[in-house]
Formats: C-alpha cells, structure tokens, sequence
C-alpha cells in the first residue's frame, strides 16, 4: 500500500517537469489542432501518442524520426528549455475523447483530452410560405449528422423564438452522430424571415437555414344568402306562372271540349227532331199508291204534296205469281197474272 503511494507521488513530480498544453482541446473534425510539450529535464526521446497510438517520434540528438502524414513538427526549444509542437493537420471524429500523450524517455509523460465534433446539415423543410393572415403555421427543421447533440434554435424576424413555442427531440445513430428535429409553431402577423440554427462548442458560428414566410390578407368569403334567395324567389315565380298557365289552358280545353259536346248533343238533338217530326207528319203514310184517305182535306192534301216532292218513284219489276223449275230442262216458268211492285223511299 506504501509502495502505491510512493510510485504516485515520484509519477507526480517526475509530470511536474513535463508540460503538455493545452490540457483540453476542443476542434471540428478536419481541423487543425496544435500541441506543444515542453520540459527543463534532459531527455533522450520523445514519443507522441494519439488513441494510443504512436504518430511521431523525436530524438533529442537526430530530430524527429520518420513522420505520419497526419501530423507535422516544430521545434521551438531554447538552451534551458526543450519545446517543441505538435501538429494534428487533420483532425478525425472520434465519438469518444482522445487522448493526447507527450512522453519522455526516461523522464516521464503528460496527457491532454482531445474533443473532435462533428458539424451536420441544417434545414427548413417547409421552404418558403405564404399564408392568410392569423393562420397558425408550423414549421420543421431537420438538423443531421451533429456531434455532440446540436443546440438547435429559432429566429423570427430577427429575434430570437421563444422556447415556449418550439421543442426539439434529439437521436444518436450507429455512428455515434445525433439527428435533431425541432418544431416552430407561430401566428401568421406580418411577413417574416423564418431562421433556424445549428450549432455545436466547436463552431465558430451556426449553421442557418432561413425561409420567407409571406402573410397575405385574409380574403373576405363571398355571401350567397342573397344569391340564393333571389333564384329561388325567381324560380318560384316561374314555377307558378307556369302552373297557372296549364291550368288556364286546361280550363280552356274542357270549355271548348264541353262546347263541342253540347253542339254535338243539340245537332243529333235537332237532327233527331226532325226525323220524328216527318215521321209524326208522315205517320209512315206517305204512299202515292194509298187512297183510304180524303184527298180534299186540305192537311193530308199538303202531306201528300211534299210527300210527293220526296218521293222518287222507281219503276217497280214484275214477279210472276207462279215459278216453276225444272231441273232437266233448267228452264224457268212463270205463269199467271204479273203484279206490280211498288217502292217507297222517304226522305
């Protein structure tokens, strides 16, 4: 247990003679990054480690000894104190701290935290909008592909959002890089520049994807109620005007129909009238050949008169009275006194 505590202790003050600065160093991936390690102790070798792994050594007598092509020397000793920097050119994202270790045969070693951040895309998914006024618009921006987890933000009009009126949800991929999504809910007032920003420690400024949002003036709806009123009060004009119409029209074709019937009715009435008056004159008498009456009287001497005038007389034929047939000889006889047919036609 001593022992531990003694090997601290001579670890302790043999780093106290190694300074390795800065002792945290925080870049984007790509970037540049620059270590110096320096000591008043008499050394052979100096080794720098990155993750672990060797990226170069120096010796105190010959210089530097083979280089990685990632990284880059310089030599900034005086004649009391070694110095000298290190430089990462290229900086690779790492999900984890990486260490960054100055150390010194046999003297000892001195360690830094290297923090390599990773900056994604930013963008408005909606684009440019234009709405009516007093319209509630809703706005998503995707920031993609940051570590760590970006500090996402909004910007209207120039002035910072309300945290009150966005949220932003955050997921880390396989990768080890987070994809946020953050949501803007506003009142549509006025037109505005809508922005929103991305950003991680190691940015020098955030990363921006802005957007116009145009407010247009609230088109007034159009009142059909007149409308309508007027066509259906114009409708129902026309509706009755034609109801009336067939009405009228049929009235006047049962009129003129009724008419008609009564005509008809007086005309076979008439007509009917003076067959029976003819018949009532006549008696069925009227018979040039019939003398049982007197002809001196003066009313049956004018019924026989116009009796006379109506009456055509058709030369009657003779029939014998007697007919014999003989089917042998297919003669026709006829014997006996011929009499004369009479016929009358009244009119």
């Amino acid at each position: 247990m001593h022992g531990h505590i003694l090997q601290l202790c001579v670890i302790q003050a043999v780093a106290s003679f190694i300074h390795l600065e800065p002792k945290n160093a925080t870049v984007l991936r790509g970037s540049e990054v620059h270590f110096n390690c320096s000591t008043d102790e008499p050394w052979d070798v100096m080794t720098w480690l990155l993750g672990g792994r060797t990226v170069l050594s120096i010796s105190a007598a010959h210089g530097p000894l083979g280089r990685d092509e990632s990284v880059s020397t310089v030599n900034h000793s005086m004649s009391s104190v070694s110095v000298w920097e290190l430089v990462l050119m290229n900086a690779s994202f790492s999900p984890t701290v990486q260490e960054v270790t100055c150390e010194l045969l046999p003297t000892g070693r001195s360690s830094s935290a290297l923090f390599v951040q990773e900056k994604g895309n930013v963008k408005i998914l909606e684009g440019d909008l234009s709405v009516q006024e007093g319209v509630l618009v809703t706005f998503h921006c995707q920031a993609i592909g940051w570590y760590p987890n970006p500090s996402v933000s909004w910007v209207v009009n120039a002035t910072t959002a309300d945290r009150g009126n966005y949220n932003t949800s955050s997921l880390q991929d396989t990768s080890g890089l987070f994809n946020s999504t953050s949501v803007l809910q506003i009142k549509a007032e006025a037109s505005v520049a809508v922005e929103c920003l991305a950003s991680v420690s190691a940015t020098l400024a955030h990363q921006t994807s802005t957007v116009k949002l145009t407010v247009e003036a609230p088109q007034t709806t159009q009142d059909y109620t007149v409308v309508i009123a007027v066509v259906v009060s114009v409708c129902t004009i026309i509706l009755l005007a034609v109801l009336i119409l067939i009405l009228c029209c049929r009235k006047k074709l049962t009129k003129l129909s009724s008419e008609n019937k009564v005509s008809s009715s007086s005309w076979t009435v008439n007509l009917s009238s003076e067959r029976r008056s003819v018949a009532d004159e006549t008696r069925g008498k009227v018979n040039p050949g019939y003398n049982a009456e007197d002809g001196t009287s003066s009313g049956h001497s004018d019924l026989r008169t116009r009796a006379d005038s109506s009456i055509h007389t058709i030369s009657p034929p003779r029939v014998p009275d007697i007919v014999i047939y003989s089917s042998q000889s297919q003669n026709l006889y006829c014997e006996g006194p011929v009499k004369t047919v009479r016929r009358v036609t009244t009119v």
